[in-house]
């Protein structure tokens, strides 16, 4: 009996790359149509758009008359659309993200007809251990991949029972030869023998299934006109039953199959392709931007608008769908690796700024009118907690006031961390009912305090500004070299830093930095032969001190080599100044850093260099709703080239945190927006930045051959990139923990969850309208609801932790709460107050309700959809 063939028709549609979303754009139109036109005319025929339906949006944009074809042809189960919204990457976009790319990509390929019923990521740079969790709580049981997968050491099959971290799992169908395995295909002895039986035939060496998967597409192609008739004529010439399939007929087959073989972990081996292991240290600017845009939306603007809604106060789901939009379209391997031009870094980063602005503008709309509805004066503050569970530590509320001779009603313990003074002014208008009036401005502060506090879950507290006697406490210069708290000294000597922990942990010299040059480009780091590591120590230190914390600010200004072909034969030097502020508060074991870099340097790669001490060769990195464990590289890979197609350089990602352990003591790092670290000698290293002049190079060091990016293809030229050098000033955060007790999920998680707690507090005032941005235009709602000084929308006792608290996507009268469990063991969801909705699901991502539980699995998540009264 023959083996079967199936060949999956599709085009893969970078949105962006090295040409711009609207050139793509432009692109789309006719080539759509003659997708279109092709399955109208041939019944037989089927085509995969690329899984993403933002592709399908933009082209009903320009051809609205197609949209019946569409939803006759999507129903025939001739054109597979979605699931995705965009193609996202798998390593550095929030865990919240991915779900939220398939649930927007789900909810708007329905207004087409049914989605496909598949994960598709056909060019990701590697995938995460996790997806097979992700993906089943979206209402998926498979994946279709290609890159990352070791078939001689992962699977020995590519199509297998792929297992997430905990109880999920998934069908999982790799692309052997990738997305373009048997592009342009037509039925001729020379591509038929050349490159269609050699590509069933690697399919065929690694299963015994009788039907295998090939792939008949490639970046930005066209249909193949009667691709079915072809296939049927090649079938006659050939052993072998080609027929034209589409990936959920062939899920069907295999989910036929007995006895797969199953794997656990991650993907990111470049054997048969590349994998671009260093990609998450290139264009660091749009890693953190994407970052804070993802923390705004999810901790701050959507359980704001569900607290806001309890009021009375409403905005569009609409506008954050677009918000999220707008950053998704960023998520594509390309955009958020950072592989891209600089027009479309541009781009990238314009739409972000827009996201950002819509973020900024739903928080000051919601808090302003739940000031003014509760009748809150100048003098009151409103502070919020946006966790299922009470919040009793410390905020940084910030509010304006006319002096520093003042405290906030009820708080025994505040400080002022930072402020900024105003001058007053003469003759400003003052515009009133009866007409305009002229006055004078008298000085004022920003006062941004640290402060002790306990607000209730999901909702707000209001503070009183109240006069005081004495001015608030200030941070203070001293001439010490230490800072402590109740868990760590730091000292500096001579640009030496040591930490000594309360319970005996010794290290000496612990953080320090590197740089080196980068020869490598926007896809990968690669360093410079003969090139050696600068060590760079910050000398110049003060010590600042209060009540409630510690604070020692470090600076360096250094003369390195300014060019790459400066590194081996100096000619001209640029400067790197760096100020870098550690902070100790009371009652946290988060050692807290902000660096600021004024970057002169060209392709270079700055690292922070923590000295642990660790002597092992294990790392623990965070992931999506989990924790992977990863081995160190201790020695070279001799004929590496043999197995991989680049050099396996165990540079790593990481989400939230990495951790390194050994029989004494842990150590952690969390990163705002870091991606990429590596652990050699003790050393623990996080990627600042790796700065480049080039979208793709060849012959880079772990990367020998072509450039990626197609600038070395026939008729392509190089592609420089200036932005990607990142000149100028960059900020990166950070924060560490070094503790006696062994390395644990589930403490590293609330550390991570400390950190991250926002601080969102609003004052109605009037002397300054530009502190937030809309208040200058909201115009003043003279309406009232009873005041209360306290609210509380939700609440949950148990110990798992929120990833969401979003306005329902389906249902405007419904919010949907995410709970995670990223450890080993199950946790309890706990009691829990609901008492302000009419009735509560367990669902999945996409609202489908499923078996409640009373306690999530571990590396596990479940979500909540209540539903208001």
């Amino acid at each position: 009996m023959k083996k079967k063939v199936h060949i999956v028709n599709h085009t893969h549609w970078d949105r962006e790359w090295y040409f711009t979303t609207m050139d793509a754009f432009l692109l789309s139109d006719n080539l759509f149509n003659n997708v279109i036109d092709e399955l109208l005319q041939n019944p037989e025929a089927k085509f995969c758009l690329d899984g993403q339906s933002s592709i399908l949006d933009d082209y009903m944009r320009l051809n609205p008359q197609q949209l019946e074809n569409v939803k006759k042809l999507v129903a025939n189960k001739q054109l597979a659309i979605g699931p995705w919204y965009t193609q996202t990457d798998a390593f550095f976009v929030d865990e919240e993200s991915l779900i939220r790319n398939m649930i927007i990509g789900m909810r708007d390929s329905r207004k087409y007809g049914e989605e496909m019923k598949i994960g598709y990521l056909p060019d990701t740079f590697g995938h995460n251990a996790q997806w097979p969790t992700v993906l089943q709580h979206c209402g998926l049981d498979n994946i279709v991949f290609w890159r990352g997968l070791n078939l001689e050491k992962h699977t020995q099959s590519p199509y297998f029972t792929w297992k997430g971290l905990g109880e999920k799992e998934i069908t999982a169908m790799n692309l052997v030869d990738g997305y373009g395995a048997v592009a342009f295909l037509k039925d001729e002895p020379e591509y038929i023998e050349e490159r269609l039986l050699p590509a069933v035939k690697r399919t065929e060496k690694w299963t015994d299934v009788n039907d295998l998967l090939l792939t008949a597409g490639g970046d930005q192609l066209e249909i193949i006109r009667s691709l079915p008739q072809t296939l049927k004529a090649i079938s006659e010439k050939t052993d072998y039953d080609f027929i034209e399939s589409s990936y959920e007929e062939f899920l069907d087959v295999i989910k036929k199959e007995e006895n797969l073989p199953e794997y656990k972990g991650e993907f990111r081996e470049p054997c048969t392709t590349r994998a671009h292991k260093s990609i998450g240290s290139v264009r660091y600017d749009i890693k953190r931007t994407n970052f804070i845009i993802e923390q705004k939306l999810l901790k701050r603007v959507e359980p704001l608008l569900a607290i806001g809604k309890a009021h009375g106060i409403t905005l569009s789901t609409e506008t954050l769908v677009i918000a999220w939009k707008k950053i998704l379209e960023g998520h594509a391997h390309d955009s958020m690796g950072g592989c891209v031009s600089d027009d479309v870094a541009v781009d990238i980063l314009h739409r972000m700024k827009e996201a950002e602005e819509l973020a900024d503008g739903m928080e000051n709309y919601i808090v302003k009118r739940l000031s003014e509805k509760l009748g809150l004066s100048d003098k009151e503050i409103l502070v919020f907690n946006t966790t299922s569970k009470d919040f009793k530590g410390y905020k940084q509320i910030d509010f304006l006031a006319a002096s520093k001779n003042i405290k906030l009603s009820g708080i025994e313990e505040m400080i002022i961390v930072d402020e900024e003074y105003f001058a007053g002014k003469d003759n400003l208008l003052l515009e009133t009912p009866e007409g305009n009036k002229y006055i004078n401005e008298d000085p004022y502060y920003r006062l941004y305090a640290l402060a002790h506090v306990e607000i209730p879950s999901m909702g707000y507290k209001i503070f009183t500004i109240e006069d005081s006697q004495e001015e608030a406490e200030v941070f203070v210069a001293t001439n010490d070299v230490a800072i402590k708290n109740e868990y760590y000294t730091i000292n500096n000597e001579a640009g030496k830093l040591s930490l000594l922990t309360t319970d005996g942990i010794h290290l000496e010299n612990f953080l320090e930095f590197e740089d080196m040059g980068n020869d490598g480009d926007t896809y990968d780091f690669s360093p410079l032969k003969d090139d050696e590591p600068i060590i760079l120590r910050l000398t110049d230190s003060q010590v600042q001190k209060t009540s409630l914390a510690e604070k020692m600010i470090l600076s360096g200004q250094f003369q390195l080599p300014k060019t790459l072909e400066d590194r081996l034969e100096t000619e001209e030097l640029g400067s790197l100044t760096m100020t870098l502020t550690l902070t100790l508060k009371k009652n946290s074991e988060l050692i807290e850093g902000i660096l600021v870099i004024d970057n002169q340097i060209l392709s270079h790669r700055l690292r922070l260099k923590l000295n642990t001490g660790v002597e092992n060769t294990r790392s623990i990195a965070s992931l999506p709703f989990g924790f992977i464990s990863r081995e160190s590289l201790t020695e070279d890979i001799p004929n590496w080239f043999k197995s991989y197609v680049e050099y396996p350089i165990d540079l790593e990602p990481f989400d939230k945190s990495v951790s390194v352990a050994n029989e004494h003591y842990h150590v952690s790092a969390f990163g705002k927006g870091l991606k990429e670290y590596q652990f050699q000698k003790g050393s623990l290293y996080l990627t600042l930045l790796a700065t480049t002049s080039q979208l793709g190079k060849p012959n880079l060091a772990y990367r020998p051959g072509r450039a990626s990016g197609d600038t070395t293809k026939k008729g392509h030229v190089m592609m420089p990139t200036p932005m990607a050098e990142l000149l100028g000033e960059q900020r990166f955060e950070f924060a560490l923990v070094v503790n006696a007790q062994a390395f644990d999920e589930f403490a590293t998680s609330q550390h991570w969850a400390e950190y991250i707690s926002p601080n969102i507090a609003y004052q109605n005032q009037v002397l300054n309208k530009f502190i937030h941005r809309l208040d200058n235009k909201i115009q003043a709602d003279d309406e009232r609801i009873a005041r209360v000084d306290a609210f509380s929308l939700l609440k949950i006792d148990g110990s798992a932790f929120d990833t969401t608290f979003m306005p329902s996507l389906y249902d405007t009268e419904a919010e949907v709460l995410r709970l995670a469990n990223p450890t080993s063991q199950p946790l309890a969801i706990g009691d829990f107050d609901f008492s302000h909705y009419a009735k509560y699901e367990f669902v999945n991502a996409q609202e489908a309700i499923v078996a409640a539980q009373s306690e999530i699995a571990p590396y596990d998540m479940v979500s909540i959809k209540l539903w208001r009264n």
